[in-house]
């Protein structure tokens, strides 16, 4: 999730940044010897983390437009909705005018295709906690804001302490997608993923731990073989009274599982 940049430039740009509040333009800081870049101020992004990140760090107010799939908070929602990862906007994106594009390794296509309409990008991995923590520095730096980067990552930190739940390891799979109404197609969290670090913090196994790849596809028999105690599933959309029934009985297919016997998915 990092390249830094100088730190004796990081030391100067707040104050240089008082100064220069409300300034677009390029701008030199004749001490450090140092280009500043001009300070973003219309921003989007099409990934839910990502448009959470900006606003946390208080920067909804410059956020122009977001993908598809953002739900929260509430005032990200309401921003122009600019498509999501296979199917972006361009037409819709160059209306809302951005100058800066907050992007994951996985949207480099739309990249490649908003460098050339002179939009800015900034590209952020987010796959281990990390990454997640560097990406918080590295985009308020470079929208002028390194204070509030530094205090939600602390605030992070503190969060993700290590709490080890009580009793015997529990064995956890985490779905991150699968056609509604069918098991087969489940993408599971493996390895080198956010998700294992977090079971790990709280003393639980991943099931899929030892899978080559991050994010492998998983047929029904393996997940019967490795039962799982719990199975978390994970939705792009918020999830109704429903929604999160169906979820269940889906689930119900697989009585053999102590997860679905036991009334632990989630």
């Amino acid at each position: 999730m990092r390249s830094r940049r100088a730190r004796r430039a990081a030391l100067l740009l707040p104050l240089v940044l008082l100064i220069l509040s409300g300034c677009d333009r390029i701008s030199v800081d004749r001490a450090a010897g140092t280009k500043l870049e001009p300070i973003p101020r219309r921003i989007i992004a099409l990934t839910p983390s990502l448009v959470e990140t900006l606003f946390a760090l208080g920067l909804g107010d410059r956020v122009v437009g977001v993908g598809d799939y953002v739900f929260w908070p509430a005032e990200a929602a309401r921003k122009p909705k600019i498509g999501g990862l296979f199917n972006p906007n361009l037409e819709r994106i160059v209306s809302l005018k951005p100058d800066l594009a907050v992007l994951l390794p996985s949207e480099r296509d739309l990249a490649t295709r908003l460098n050339p309409l002179g939009v800015e990008v900034l590209v952020v991995p987010d796959e281990t906690l990390a990454e997640v923590e560097g990406s918080y520095r590295t985009i308020a730096r470079r929208c002028g804001v390194p204070a509030a980067g530094e205090r939600l990552a602390a605030r992070w930190q503190a969060a993700l302490a290590p709490r080890p739940l009580p009793g015997p390891p529990l064995k956890v799979m985490i779905s991150v997608g699968r056609s509604a109404g069918r098991l087969g197609e489940v993408t599971a969290a493996g390895r080198r993923t956010f998700y294992d670090e977090l079971l790990t913090r709280l003393g639980a196994v991943n099931v899929f731990a030892d899978a080559p790849t991050r994010y492998p596809q998983v047929g029904l028999e393996e997940i019967v073989a490795r039962k799982p105690d719990w199975i978390l599933e994970l939705r792009p959309d918020p999830l109704t009274p429903e929604k999160k029934a169906a979820v269940i009985r889906d689930w119900s297919a697989l009585p053999e599982i102590p997860a679905v016997k036991n009334g632990r998915v989630k």
